[in-house]
């Protein structure tokens, strides 16, 4: 079974990964962002230990297309999103709601969990990402 995270923000706001890392650790997450990659070209497997042990989700990035902004009603300066996508390891869950919700924090993005039909924005999105791994 696959779970998504998307992350709409505009391009101008993504963190680098570095300071993305800290902040996870800031927010009170025990994952540990690789800071080895580019926001806009990496696709794949990004590694986010938690607790020292392995885990991460596959990464997806690029832009927001005008059709797709307007069906969501999405801010104007919504240009570009992040997907976290992850299976069914429970590290997997925690690593991915802890880098989408810091991500949504860090950028003044909104945060959308497609399987709930749920968005969060700011704080909101940090509380509800330790309220779900609380939960695992």
């Amino acid at each position: 079974m696959s779970y998504d995270l998307n992350v709409y923000l505009s391009r101008q706001e993504m963190p680098t990964p570095i300071d993305w890392g800290e902040a996870i650790v800031k927010a009170g997450f025990p994952v540990e962002l690789d800071s080895d990659f580019d926001v806009e070209a990496f696709k794949g497997f990004l590694p986010a230990p938690v607790r020292g042990e392995m885990a991460g989700f596959e990464y997806y990035a690029g832009p927001v297309t005008a059709d797709l902004a307007k069906k969501m009603k999405l801010n104007e300066n919504i240009n570009f999103t992040v997907m976290f996508a992850i299976g069914s390891r429970p590290l997997e869950l925690v690593s991915a709601l802890s880098a989408a919700s810091v991500l949504t924090l860090l950028s003044g993005g909104v945060l959308v969990d497609p399987q709930e039909g749920k968005s969060y924005l700011g704080v909101d999105a940090i509380e509800w990402a330790h309220a779900q791994i609380a939960r695992t």
